[in-house]
């Protein structure tokens, strides 16, 4: 068992030296939710801005993959909110597709997976199919952001952390089971942005 375990040691060690030395880039390897080994600061969004919008039953979350932003959806009062998102590298691109987060997880990583290391992971649309892709915080989200980041996962979504506050009051909400969709197609004319 310890062989196992310096050999997987190794392997980090490895993949840290090839990425500082520019041999690889940390985003173009598979390892189930692990991004850039660059570090963050925490970030600054003021939750307080999404304030006029209640986060109730049936909301959901659209993510526009190409734009990188993040859409907090109620159907029933046709409103919605709006915030950036970080999304896959273009190496590790997020799939567009229909998911259900039904379970939420906590990693110890507090850089890769933000100050609270909760990980909302996402399951295929048929619910029974387990995915590595989730929505979590990030380090130094803000920052990434200010730099205009869009693209740098393996796939998960990145929000900032008082974001993901408000995605999983949503998903409680909902009974621990929350509909997400990734898409590069957003039409939201017929409803009313709250929160900016």
């Amino acid at each position: 068992m310890n062989k196992v375990f310096r050999t997987i040691g190794l392997l980090y060690v490895l993949l840290y030296v090839f990425v500082s030395f520019g041999i690889a880039n940390a985003d173009s390897w598979n390892l189930d939710g692990l991004y850039s080994l660059n570090v963050f600061s925490s970030s600054s969004w003021d939750l307080s801005r999404y304030d006029n919008f209640v986060v109730s039953e049936g909301d959901y979350f659209l993510v526009d993959i190409d734009d990188a932003f993040g859409y907090l959806i109620n159907d029933d009062n046709k409103t919605y909110t709006v915030f950036p998102v970080m999304t896959g590298a273009l190496r590790t691109p997020t799939p567009e597709n229909e998911w259900i987060i039904k379970e939420k997880n906590i990693q110890s990583n507090r850089v890769i997976f933000g100050k609270t290391g909760e990980f909302l992971r996402m399951y295929l649309d048929d619910g029974n199919t387990r995915t590595g892709y989730g929505i979590h915080g990030y380090g130094y989200f803000a920052e990434e952001i200010e730099k205009g980041t869009k693209f740098l996962t393996l796939g998960c979504i990145l929000v900032a952390d008082n974001i993901h506050d408000l995605l999983e009051e949503s998903y409680l909400i909902n009974n621990e089971n929350m509909r997400v969709i990734t898409t590069n197609e957003v039409n939201l004319s017929s409803y009313i942005k709250l929160g900016l």
